[in-house]
């Protein structure tokens, strides 16, 4: 069907190549359009697959970045210059920044146009996409051992083979709801004050086609708003990767269950917005495959780590209130990090029940290592 009705990538390549015939050919190149054409069909795909939702038009100015195939033709980086037809565009670069040195030791396979809008001002940066491995600081070498992580909507738990961990997600990140919602309702007002024949009486917006008009304040407003966001955003996906090199430290062997990030965005939608774990687990993929380390997502309505216990075996369902796994045989312990110790005793798909026994005696749990306990409290929680 697909090769009949032509919903195919190179069916839309061909597609593109009028393009080229028109004004957009003075500033595009034939391989910048068959990348923007894969961009289209990969969106229109995954919407057929009920991968993402329903695929919208770039609007003017809303196209941020574009990319080309190789670096011999197209954009192209030579010597600290991006070329591109006729246009020479002249990098800053650090020498002392050992990431850029590191980077422009390899070969270039092609390069990435990226805009940013900083402080309302628009910055460009090329991302030069080369061969090899990503640079690696010495203090960030990769320990071998399997880890157990318990990954919830605000808090993550882990054990290791010497350390354990019970934290919120981004606790320095700044909470500045506060901030946001005084900018959201100025923009509220400006937009009703700027466009009272788009509202009914009650307040609501009419229906139909309508056409909005924006004031210079209602404008800086929202480039207020934006870089309020982009700050955000920069802060916490850097606390994010300071997580990630953390965890890769511990071992290089990860499990953890596999969650519907999804669903979290439902049920604890302004936690999940603030700490963003799905980010999170996408970036510790990445960062652990560029390590040489296995990330494995254990399947969570088989294995029910939350709700058994390793020594007699039950399975008791908890309510999310119950912060603590006490069973009757005995065992107590802190719910996130218990679910976290049994990760680590699973093997193929299936918990070592011998295993975790071994492991939670006095001599061989890795709580007992680093000065703390799993039926103890945790600094940091």
């Amino acid at each position: 069907m697909n090769v009949a009705f032509g919903f195919r990538e190179y069916d839309l390549h061909e597609y593109a190549k009028q393009f080229r015939q028109i004004w957009l050919g003075e500033h595009l190149d034939s391989l910048t359009i068959q990348k923007l054409a894969s961009r289209a069909f990969d969106a229109v795909q995954k919407y057929a697959y009920g991968k993402r939702g329903k695929p919208r038009f770039k609007s003017y100015g809303q196209l941020d970045s574009v990319e080309g195939k190789t670096n011999a033709s197209g954009i192209r980086y030579r010597a600290g210059i991006i070329e591109w037809l006729g246009l020479e565009l002249h990098c800053r670069i650090d020498p002392k920044d050992k990431v850029q040195q590191h980077g422009l030791q390899h070969r270039v396979k092609y390069v990435r146009l990226v805009r940013r809008k900083i402080h309302g001002q628009n910055r460009f940066y090329a991302q030069l996409v080369c061969e090899g491995k990503p640079y690696q600081k010495t203090k960030n070498k990769v320990k071998q051992g399997v880890i157990g992580l318990d990954i919830g909507p605000s808090t993550i738990a882990g054990v290791g083979d010497h350390d354990v961990f019970l934290k919120e997600f981004c606790t320095e990140l700044a909470d500045r709801a506060a901030e946001i919602r005084h900018l959201q309702r100025k923009l509220d007002r400006q937009r009703r004050a700027n466009n009272p024949e788009n509202y009914e009486a009650d307040g609501t917006i009419k229906a139909g086609q309508k056409t909005w008009k924006y004031s210079k304040n209602y404008l800086e407003t929202r480039a207020k708003l934006a870089e309020l966001h982009r700050q955000l955003a920069a802060h916490r996906k850097s606390l994010h990767g300071k997580l990630v090199n953390d965890i890769l430290r511990m071992g290089d062997d990860i499990h953890l269950e596999k969650l519907s990030y999804r669903a979290f965005q439902k049920r604890y939608g302004r936690s999940v917005a603030r700490r963003a774990p799905g980010m999170f687990v996408s970036m510790l993929k990445r960062k652990a495959a560029s390590a040489s380390a296995r990330v494995t997502e254990l399947p969570t309505h088989q294995l029910k780590l939350s709700q058994t216990c390793h020594h007699c075996g039950k399975q008791v369902k908890k309510l999310l209130s119950q912060r603590w796994h006490e069973c009757e045989c005995g065992i107590v312990a802190q719910r996130d990090l218990y679910a976290a110790f049994l990760a680590v005793c699973v093997e193929r798909g299936r918990l070592n029940m011998d295993l975790a026994k071994q492991a939670w005696s006095p001599t061989g749990c890795p709580a007992d290592k680093c000065g703390c306990a799993l039926s103890g409290g945790v600094e940091s929680y």
